[in-house]
């Protein structure tokens, strides 16, 4: 879309009239080539005086405008003169125009006054700002705000940029088009109403239907726009997803393969059998190069296909497997993925989907996302993989057979899967379901003027250099000398537990208060599922608002709080300052209403399991809060619900990796050559061309039989030292391979 442009031929159109503000004053307008003023020009300090000449190009108004300001902030306070003009400014213009409400961005012009100034202007293209700058869409975003103000509440609308598309939901077809041709008539309307142009070309429409006599653009309703026909897409993309009738998603994964055949050109290079780089340089250039165009779009796109199509991505997965690993193609492919170290990508759809479920949810409760994420949708058609495997557990039980296992997880689904499905199906599986959601913070509570910065002091180090594996006694001299540093009126202990760092977290604090000469414990729950991290800022928290709850005697005599904590991580996050997470917020906002008490805070690291009294004391306190306290009812943030469904989809992909042959990983591979790792990886999942038998199925031999012995020659043969994982960083071929 294209914006008006303003030239200096279309200023007089705006003609005199008032400029009122927020202040109330009102003065009139000139022509804009010179510049006039009523009052008689003051004096300076400097004796001189505001400049009168009429200005009349650009770099003479430019040097005006600097001469005059240069003048009036010389000039002297005069009360009485001042006091009269604001009087006499008041009087003349009692109220703003939006009536002091403030309401979006009070202009000088009334909005009468610039709709009929906008009115008289010729639609032309504006130069704006530069396209590649964040300023083009952010002043297109607020330009074109109130697109959707007067469209059909029942149409569902999306505003991206300058991409605006609508869709209207119905039993009939016809119904549909005709509440989306009002629509488009008052999109046009306020087109015109704001000299907007758009493109006509690039405005199409496609429909959806499961209706035999409506699918794949059997019946085309007739659409038009400012007086042309809009074009029929069947197959339209919308930020970078291509859709289809039915959303099958079939056109856009061939186009997601086709793209990421072309980058796996790149990884072909890098992996030379003589010079190539090694598997895990290789896989990571795989996950952020090829796998993250697989990765876009994947919440909606792989949930939504059926699983034959998702078998085309997958192929393609497997091509690069082999490019990393070696491996050949006679390779089993849940082998070949599990030696590469990548998941399956349904599976990683699967996470995709569930983690945005959670983001989500965490919305405000007018957040449109949210809505339709927690929308009830009545299930109509049902998971053919889930029937076909019902009828195999039948088939098994009246045989007397143990029943079969499911061919993929989400065959459980009795319905076809979706976005909805699948990623609430993969928060009950990560243990979320039913769970209290923490919000998430998308504006600061605290104005970036109001930060307690100041009042707070980071220690992230000793002042003797120690490393984990030193001595306790050496780490616990280290940090007592850091202790000794400060001399504070209290010192606050605090750490935190979760078990296996994901579940049933607590924190605990032991405040010391020197002066007062007593010790005041605290434990806190941090949530049935949360990180050691999280544990770590509960128990901070706990901490500042005990201290905040003593009397009011007790808090003035603490003028600097020492808080020691063996997290490191957690003093790192708070050290960004309040960031868009609730509990960092939190303490914030405890340490700033104890710096407006005139206390100083120190958060000071120490090294943990370091015979430290304080530290061992929190510790158990941790481990009690984790143990005791009800967790049912603490918020889960959406950094330890990530967590959990990134560990669900790692148990999932190590239940297919017990299917390899050798699934725990061989000593020294990562010191091997690039041919060594390529060898040791085909030796490892079974198909090797130093194995007789592996030529034989490639038909290069005549028979698979060993030249010693007389047996089969595989890789698994008895006398094979490849039937064990290879310790040396040597290979030695045997005789009878």
């Amino acid at each position: 879309m294209e914006r008006p442009a303003y030239t200096d031929a279309d200023r007089n159109n705006f003609g005199p009239g008032p400029v009122q503000g927020h202040t109330g004053a009102s003065a009139p307008l000139t022509d804009s080539d010179g510049l006039t003023s009523t009052d008689p020009p003051r004096e300076s300090h400097a004796g001189q005086t505001a400049p009168t000449k009429a200005a009349v190009t650009d770099r003479e108004k430019a040097d005006l405008f600097c001469q005059t300001y240069a003048a009036v902030s010389r000039l002297p306070k005069r009360k009485q003169e001042d006091h009269a003009i604001k009087l006499s400014s008041r009087r003349a213009g009692k109220t703003c125009e939006c009536g002091d409400t403030k309401e979006g961005f009070c202009s000088p012009f009334s909005r009468r006054e610039l709709q009929h100034a906008l009115s008289k202007l010729k639609p032309g293209k504006s130069p704006g700002p530069d396209m590649g700058s964040v300023m083009a869409p952010l002043l297109w975003l607020i330009y074109c705000n109130d697109l959707d103000e007067d469209i059909n509440t029942n149409t569902t609308r999306s505003l991206y940029a300058d991409d605006t598309a609508l869709l209207a939901t119905g039993p009939l077809l016809q119904a549909c088009a005709d509440q989306l041709q009002l629509d488009l008539d008052q999109v046009a309307r306020w087109l015109d109403k704001w000299k907007v142009e758009a493109s006509p070309s690039k405005c199409v429409f496609t429909t959806f239907s499961l209706h035999a006599k409506e699918v794949n653009g059997k019946v085309v309703p007739t659409l038009t726009f400012k007086g042309d026909q809009l074009a029929h897409e069947k197959n339209p993309t919308f930020l970078g997803l291509t859709l289809d009738s039915q959303l099958t998603f079939t056109n856009h994964i061939e186009e997601v393969k086709k793209r990421m055949a072309q980058r796996r050109c790149c990884l072909t290079a890098l992996a030379g059998r003589s010079y190539g780089c090694d598997q895990a340089t290789l896989r990571a250039a795989y996950i952020a190069y090829i796998r993250s165009v697989a990765d876009y779009g994947a919440a909606l796109y792989s949930t939504h296909a059926a699983p034959s199509v998702r078998a085309r991505l997958e192929a393609e997965q497997h091509k690069c497997a082999r490019v990393i690993t070696g491996c050949i193609r006679l390779t089993n492919s849940e082998t070949l993925i599990t030696e590469a170290g990548l998941p399956p990508l349904a599976v990683r759809g699967w996470e995709i989907a569930a983690m945005e479920q959670e983001r989500l949810v965490r919305l405000p409760p007018g957040d449109p996302a949210r809505a339709l994420t927690e929308r009830h949708v009545r299930p109509r058609l049902k998971h053919r993989a889930h029937e076909a495997w019902q009828r195999a557990r039948a088939e098994a039980r009246r045989r007397g057979e143990p029943p079969p296992d499911p061919p993929s997880e989400d065959t459980a689904l009795p319905f076809k899967p979706c976005f909805r499905r699948v990623s609430q199906w993969m928060a009950k599986e990560a243990g979320l379901a039913d769970l209290p959601r923490e919000p998430l913070a998308l504006v600061p509570v605290q104005p970036p003027w109001t930060n307690p910065a100041d009042a707070v002091t980071f220690r992230l180090s000793l002042p003797r250099a120690t490393r984990r594996d030193d001595p306790p006694a050496v780490r616990k001299a280290a940090a007592l000398e850091a202790i000794a540093m400060v001399n504070p009126d209290c010192t606050i202990w605090s750490d935190g537990s979760a078990k296996s760092g994901t579940r049933d977290g607590g924190g605990g604090a032991l405040i010391q208060l020197h002066r007062e000469n007593r010790e005041v414990e605290t434990l806190v729950p941090a949530g049935s599922v949360c990180s050691s991290m999280r544990a770590e800022l509960a128990a901070m928290l706990a901490a500042f608002t005990c201290l905040l709850a003593q009397p009011g005697e007790t808090r003035s005599r603490i003028k600097t709080c020492l808080l020691c904590t063996d997290s490191l991580s957690g003093l790192q996050l708070l050290q960004r300052g309040p960031e868009a997470q609730q509990l960092v917020l939190a303490v914030w906002a405890a340490m700033g209403s104890l710096g407006e008490q005139n206390t100083a805070i120190i958060l000071q690291w120490v090294p943990g399991h370091a015979d430290i009294a304080g530290n061992e004391a929190a510790d158990r306190l941790a481990n009690r809060a984790a143990a005791e306290c009800a967790q049912s009812e603490t918020p889960i943030d959406l950094a330890s619900a990530r967590t959990a469904i990134r560990q669900r989809a790692r148990e999932m992909q190590a239940t297919r990796a017990h299917r390899h042959p050798h699934p725990q990983p061989t000593p020294g591979l990562k010191d091997l050559p690039r041919w060594g790792q390529v060898t040791v990886s085909q030796l490892r999942t079974g198909h090797c061309p130093l194995a007789r038998a592996t030529l034989h199925r490639l038909e290069l031999t005549p028979d698979p039989l060993c030249r010693e012995c007389g047996a089969e020659d595989t890789v698994a043969y008895p006398a094979s030292p490849f039937a064990i994982p290879v310790p040396s960083s040597v290979l030695e071929v045997p005789v009878h391979l």
